[in-house]
């Protein structure tokens, strides 16, 4: 088998520092007064932090040696004036296999919390994800999924079709979470596979968003190439700036406020 996937600097005083970069508590402190759509419109600046939930596989996770997309993406969100708190039960990038634990990515300046599980498929997270998002009460989510279910031959019908049930535990956790869902990268092991899943992910979030709960598509493959990847599958750090700087564009063009 092909190898499988795998996740501004805070300039704050000290205490604000150990609150912003760290923790891997899926909680993560006090989730405001406002209501996701408030926060989502204010980009955190009205209601309470925006509380963000990246959630995925390993390129979500990153590993040892990486820094991961959230890195970028909470570069960004801080330099467009955004208060956000990356939320997840789990902290720090992979040691490089399944379940393996985590430790700190070479730049462990940005907030490190996330829900990403290297070597996971969509159908085994969907029995956590309601838990998961109860607990953290994510404003927003972003979910870069499937890679391994390519990988291991799943067709792309059946990967959609667990997307959908990804997206009804995540509301199962917190009704009116706003999901930012990708067309993800293509894997050097078989990039038809994941353009086949990429051509169904605009059906997807069509026939599942509404006004409580809004689902936006960020293309993370278009002008993405297996180039970006370190081993064909995961981001170099070109790959991780794209993938952060297209999160972060998706939710800036929510900011209304």
């Amino acid at each position: 088998m092909t190898k499988r996937l795998a996740p501004l600097v805070c300039l704050l005083g000290l205490s604000a520092l150990l609150s912003a970069c760290g923790g891997g508590d899926s909680g993560d402190g006090d989730t405001g007064s406002g209501s996701s759509a408030q926060k989502v419109a204010s980009c955190g600046q009205s209601g309470g932090p925006l509380r963000i939930m990246p959630l995925g596989d390993s390129i979500t996770e990153g590993e040892t040696g990486h820094n991961s997309y959230r890195r970028v993406l909470w570069q960004r969100l801080n330099g467009a004036g955004c208060s956000a708190n990356l939320v997840g039960s789990k902290s720090g990038v992979s040691r490089g296999s399944r379940d393996s634990g985590s430790v700190n990515p070479p730049n462990a300046d940005f907030d490190l919390d996330h829900e990403g599980y290297w070597d996971y498929s969509v159908n085994e997270l969907i029995p956590r994800v309601g838990g998961l998002v109860g607990q953290a009460q994510p404003d927003v989510v972003l979910i870069h999924l499937g890679t391994n279910d390519v990988l291991n031959g799943q067709s792309a019908g059946g990967v959609a079709q667990e997307l959908g049930g990804l997206i009804d535990a995540i509301r199962a956790g917190k009704p009116d979470t706003h999901i930012l869902l990708a067309k993800i990268i293509p894997a050097a092991p078989d990039p038809s596979g994941t353009a086949a899943l990429n051509r169904l992910i605009d059906g997807i979030a069509s026939g599942r968003s509404n006004a409580n709960s809004p689902i936006a598509v960020v293309n993370q493959a278009s002008g993405y190439s297996t180039g970006d990847n370190y081993d064909g599958v995961h981001p170099g750090p070109g790959g991780e700036t794209k993938l952060g700087n297209r999160w972060a564009d998706a939710l800036l063009a929510w900011r209304t406020q």
